[in-house]
Protein backbone atom coordinates (compact mmCIF):
# COMPACT_ATOMS: atom_id res chain seq x y z
CA UNK A 1 0.00 0.00 0.00
CA UNK A 2 1.25 3.44 -0.99
CA UNK A 3 -0.67 6.68 -1.24
CA UNK A 4 -0.22 10.41 -0.86
CA UNK A 5 -2.73 13.25 -0.68
CA UNK A 6 -2.86 17.00 -0.10
CA UNK A 7 -3.91 18.31 3.32
CA UNK A 8 -5.58 21.72 3.14
CA UNK A 9 -5.84 24.14 6.07
CA UNK A 10 -8.90 25.96 7.38
CA UNK A 11 -9.84 29.49 8.30
CA UNK A 12 -12.47 30.53 10.85
CA UNK A 13 -15.06 32.78 9.21
CA UNK A 14 -16.43 33.41 12.68
CA UNK A 15 -15.32 32.18 16.07
CA UNK A 16 -17.59 32.99 19.00
CA UNK A 17 -17.22 31.92 22.62
CA UNK A 18 -20.58 30.92 24.12
CA UNK A 19 -19.68 29.51 27.54
CA UNK A 20 -17.41 27.17 29.47
CA UNK A 21 -17.59 23.50 30.45
CA UNK A 22 -15.10 21.04 31.92
CA UNK A 23 -12.51 23.81 32.05
CA UNK A 24 -12.72 24.58 28.32
CA UNK A 25 -14.45 27.21 26.21
CA UNK A 26 -17.62 26.29 24.36
CA UNK A 27 -17.81 27.79 20.91
CA UNK A 28 -19.69 28.28 17.68
CA UNK A 29 -17.60 28.64 14.57
CA UNK A 30 -17.61 28.31 10.78
CA UNK A 31 -14.60 26.46 9.38
CA UNK A 32 -13.79 26.65 5.68
CA UNK A 33 -11.06 24.90 3.74
CA UNK A 34 -8.68 27.11 1.77
CA UNK A 35 -6.44 25.87 -1.01
CA UNK A 36 -3.70 28.52 -1.02
CA UNK A 37 -1.20 26.05 0.45
CA UNK A 38 -1.18 22.48 1.70
CA UNK A 39 0.80 19.79 3.45
CA UNK A 40 1.38 16.49 1.66
CA UNK A 41 0.59 13.32 3.60
CA UNK A 42 2.34 10.18 2.37
CA UNK A 43 1.78 6.66 3.69
CA UNK A 44 3.37 3.38 2.59
CA UNK A 45 3.78 -0.14 3.85
CA UNK A 46 6.79 -0.70 6.11
CA UNK A 47 8.18 -3.30 8.55
CA UNK A 48 7.13 -1.15 11.48
CA UNK A 49 5.44 2.17 12.21
CA UNK A 50 7.39 5.39 11.71
CA UNK A 51 6.48 9.06 11.43
CA UNK A 52 8.60 11.72 9.72
CA UNK A 53 8.08 15.42 9.22
CA UNK A 54 9.16 18.88 10.31
CA UNK A 55 7.29 18.79 13.63
CA UNK A 56 8.14 20.90 16.68
CA UNK A 57 7.07 18.46 19.38
CA UNK A 58 7.98 15.06 20.82
CA UNK A 59 6.52 12.07 19.00
CA UNK A 60 4.02 11.32 21.76
CA UNK A 61 2.54 14.81 21.43
CA UNK A 62 2.21 14.72 17.65
CA UNK A 63 -1.40 14.72 16.47
CA UNK A 64 -0.83 12.05 13.82
CA UNK A 65 0.85 9.80 16.37
CA UNK A 66 -2.04 10.34 18.81
CA UNK A 67 -4.53 9.54 16.04
CA UNK A 68 -2.58 6.43 15.03
CA UNK A 69 -2.34 5.19 18.62
CA UNK A 70 -6.03 5.73 19.41
CA UNK A 71 -7.05 4.15 16.12
CA UNK A 72 -4.82 1.15 16.79
CA UNK A 73 -6.31 0.68 20.25
CA UNK A 74 -9.82 0.60 18.77
CA UNK A 75 -9.08 -2.18 16.27
CA UNK A 76 -9.16 -5.95 16.41
CA UNK A 77 -5.74 -7.67 16.41
CA UNK A 78 -5.73 -8.53 12.68
CA UNK A 79 -6.45 -4.96 11.59
CA UNK A 80 -4.10 -3.60 14.25
CA UNK A 81 -1.19 -5.48 12.67
CA UNK A 82 -1.75 -3.73 9.32
CA UNK A 83 -1.77 -0.35 11.03
CA UNK A 84 1.50 -1.13 12.80
CA UNK A 85 3.21 -1.80 9.47
CA UNK A 86 3.11 1.65 7.87
CA UNK A 87 5.46 4.57 7.40
CA UNK A 88 3.95 8.07 7.51
CA UNK A 89 5.71 11.15 6.17
CA UNK A 90 4.39 14.70 6.07
CA UNK A 91 5.77 17.42 3.84
CA UNK A 92 4.91 20.49 5.92
CA UNK A 93 3.87 23.81 4.40
CA UNK A 94 1.03 24.87 6.70
CA UNK A 95 2.73 26.94 9.42
CA UNK A 96 2.73 25.78 13.02
CA UNK A 97 0.93 28.09 15.46
CA UNK A 98 -0.71 29.89 12.57
CA UNK A 99 -4.39 29.39 13.38
CA UNK A 100 -4.88 27.38 10.17
CA UNK A 101 -5.34 24.01 11.86
CA UNK A 102 -2.37 22.33 10.20
CA UNK A 103 -1.72 19.76 12.91
CA UNK A 104 -5.42 18.93 13.21
CA UNK A 105 -5.67 18.70 9.44
CA UNK A 106 -2.81 16.22 9.22
CA UNK A 107 -4.39 14.01 11.89
CA UNK A 108 -7.90 14.22 10.48
CA UNK A 109 -6.91 13.45 6.91
CA UNK A 110 -4.69 10.61 8.15
CA UNK A 111 -7.61 9.01 10.01
CA UNK A 112 -9.99 9.37 7.08
CA UNK A 113 -7.56 8.13 4.44
CA UNK A 114 -6.00 5.25 6.36
CA UNK A 115 -9.48 3.99 7.27
CA UNK A 116 -10.30 3.76 3.59
CA UNK A 117 -6.98 2.48 2.22
CA UNK A 118 -6.61 -0.25 4.85
CA UNK A 119 -10.35 -1.05 4.67
CA UNK A 120 -10.65 -0.79 8.43
CA UNK A 121 -14.40 -0.33 8.18
CA UNK A 122 -14.85 2.37 10.83
CA UNK A 123 -17.93 4.55 10.46
CA UNK A 124 -17.73 8.33 10.35
CA UNK A 125 -19.08 8.46 13.90
CA UNK A 126 -16.38 6.06 15.09
CA UNK A 127 -13.72 8.21 13.43
CA UNK A 128 -15.25 11.28 15.09
CA UNK A 129 -14.97 9.61 18.50
CA UNK A 130 -11.25 9.12 17.90
CA UNK A 131 -10.74 12.57 16.38
CA UNK A 132 -12.38 14.30 19.34
CA UNK A 133 -9.73 12.77 21.61
CA UNK A 134 -6.93 14.08 19.39
CA UNK A 135 -8.00 17.71 19.06
CA UNK A 136 -11.02 19.97 18.74
CA UNK A 137 -10.68 20.71 15.00
CA UNK A 138 -9.74 17.18 13.91
CA UNK A 139 -13.31 16.09 13.18
CA UNK A 140 -13.78 18.87 10.64
CA UNK A 141 -10.87 17.49 8.63
CA UNK A 142 -12.11 13.91 9.03
CA UNK A 143 -15.43 15.01 7.55
CA UNK A 144 -14.02 16.11 4.22
CA UNK A 145 -16.48 19.03 4.17
CA UNK A 146 -15.38 22.21 2.39
CA UNK A 147 -17.33 24.27 4.91
CA UNK A 148 -19.00 23.42 8.20
CA UNK A 149 -20.46 24.89 11.35
CA UNK A 150 -18.76 23.47 14.41
CA UNK A 151 -19.83 23.67 18.04
CA UNK A 152 -19.28 22.45 21.62
CA UNK A 153 -15.46 22.31 21.88
CA UNK A 154 -15.24 22.27 18.07
CA UNK A 155 -15.71 18.52 17.64
CA UNK A 156 -19.41 18.66 16.66
CA UNK A 157 -19.50 19.17 12.88
CA UNK A 158 -22.42 20.07 10.61
CA UNK A 159 -21.87 20.50 6.88
CA UNK A 160 -22.55 23.91 5.34
CA UNK A 161 -23.09 23.76 1.59
CA UNK A 162 -20.61 26.12 -0.01
CA UNK A 163 -17.29 25.76 -1.89
CA UNK A 164 -13.84 26.37 -0.36
CA UNK A 165 -13.15 30.06 0.23
CA UNK A 166 -10.95 31.95 -2.20
CA UNK A 167 -8.89 34.22 0.02
CA UNK A 168 -5.48 35.82 0.30
CA UNK A 169 -3.37 34.58 3.21
CA UNK A 170 -0.92 36.64 5.24
CA UNK A 171 1.22 34.64 7.66
CA UNK A 172 3.36 36.58 10.16
CA UNK A 173 6.72 35.10 11.19
CA UNK A 174 5.48 34.22 14.69
CA UNK A 175 3.51 31.48 16.41
CA UNK A 176 0.50 32.06 18.63
CA UNK A 177 -0.05 29.62 21.47
CA UNK A 178 -3.72 28.64 21.44
CA UNK A 179 -3.97 28.09 25.20
CA UNK A 180 -2.44 31.49 25.93
CA UNK A 181 -4.87 33.36 23.67
CA UNK A 182 -7.90 31.46 24.97
CA UNK A 183 -6.70 32.14 28.50
CA UNK A 184 -6.72 35.87 27.83
CA UNK A 185 -10.35 35.84 26.65
CA UNK A 186 -13.01 37.00 29.11
CA UNK A 187 -15.67 39.10 27.34
CA UNK A 188 -18.54 36.78 26.38
CA UNK A 189 -21.05 38.28 23.95
CA UNK A 190 -24.40 37.02 22.70
CA UNK A 191 -24.14 34.79 19.61
CA UNK A 192 -26.44 35.45 16.64
CA UNK A 193 -27.77 32.03 15.53
CA UNK A 194 -28.61 33.43 12.08
CA UNK A 195 -24.87 33.29 11.34
CA UNK A 196 -25.16 29.50 11.19
CA UNK A 197 -27.39 29.89 8.12
CA UNK A 198 -25.52 32.76 6.42
CA UNK A 199 -22.98 32.13 3.61
CA UNK A 200 -19.40 32.84 4.61
CA UNK A 201 -18.77 35.58 2.06
CA UNK A 202 -21.92 37.39 3.17
CA UNK A 203 -20.65 37.37 6.76
CA UNK A 204 -17.20 38.59 5.73
CA UNK A 205 -18.67 41.40 3.65
CA UNK A 206 -20.95 42.73 6.39
CA UNK A 207 -19.00 42.32 9.63
CA UNK A 208 -15.67 43.48 10.99
CA UNK A 209 -12.81 41.21 12.01
CA UNK A 210 -13.46 42.03 15.67
CA UNK A 211 -17.17 41.22 15.39
CA UNK A 212 -16.48 37.84 13.79
CA UNK A 213 -13.63 36.58 15.96
CA UNK A 214 -13.79 36.84 19.74
CA UNK A 215 -10.10 35.96 19.98
CA UNK A 216 -8.84 38.91 17.92
CA UNK A 217 -8.48 41.25 20.90
CA UNK A 218 -6.92 38.62 23.22
CA UNK A 219 -4.47 37.67 20.44
CA UNK A 220 -3.40 41.30 20.04
CA UNK A 221 -3.01 41.62 23.81
CA UNK A 222 -0.86 38.49 24.03
CA UNK A 223 1.17 39.24 20.91
CA UNK A 224 1.63 42.99 20.24
CA UNK A 225 3.74 42.10 17.17
CA UNK A 226 0.61 40.56 15.67
CA UNK A 227 -1.25 43.86 15.84
CA UNK A 228 1.82 45.60 14.42
CA UNK A 229 1.75 43.14 11.51
CA UNK A 230 -1.70 44.38 10.48
CA UNK A 231 -0.15 47.70 9.47
CA UNK A 232 1.67 45.92 6.65
CA UNK A 233 -1.42 44.21 5.21
CA UNK A 234 -2.64 45.18 1.73
CA UNK A 235 -5.35 47.82 2.34
CA UNK A 236 -7.25 46.77 -0.77
CA UNK A 237 -8.32 43.63 1.14
CA UNK A 238 -10.53 43.25 4.19
CA UNK A 239 -8.51 41.14 6.65
CA UNK A 240 -9.66 38.67 9.31
CA UNK A 241 -7.82 36.64 11.94
CA UNK A 242 -8.09 32.86 11.66
CA UNK A 243 -8.63 31.02 14.92
CA UNK A 244 -6.35 32.24 17.71
CA UNK A 245 -3.80 33.48 15.16
CA UNK A 246 -1.31 34.20 13.87
CA UNK A 247 -2.54 34.01 10.26
CA UNK A 248 -4.84 36.50 8.56
CA UNK A 249 -7.01 35.92 5.52
CA UNK A 250 -8.35 38.61 3.22
CA UNK A 251 -11.12 39.11 0.69
CA UNK A 252 -10.97 41.77 -1.99
CA UNK A 253 -14.54 42.08 -3.20
CA UNK A 254 -15.96 43.49 0.02
CA UNK A 255 -18.75 46.00 -0.60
Amino acid sequence: MTFSCPVYPKVNVFLKMVGRAQGYHLLNSRLCLVQNLHDVLGVKSAPKFSLKGAFNCPLEQNTIYKAWWLLKESLKPASRLHLEQISVEVEKHIPLGGGLGGSSADAGVFLREINGHLELGLSLEQLYQIGAQVGADVNFFISGFASANVSHFGEVVESFGEPPLEVQLSIPPLECTTARVYGAFSAFKEFNPLWLETPSLALLKTHTAQELNDLLTPAFECYPALKEWTKSLDPSYAWFLSGSGASFFGIKDRV
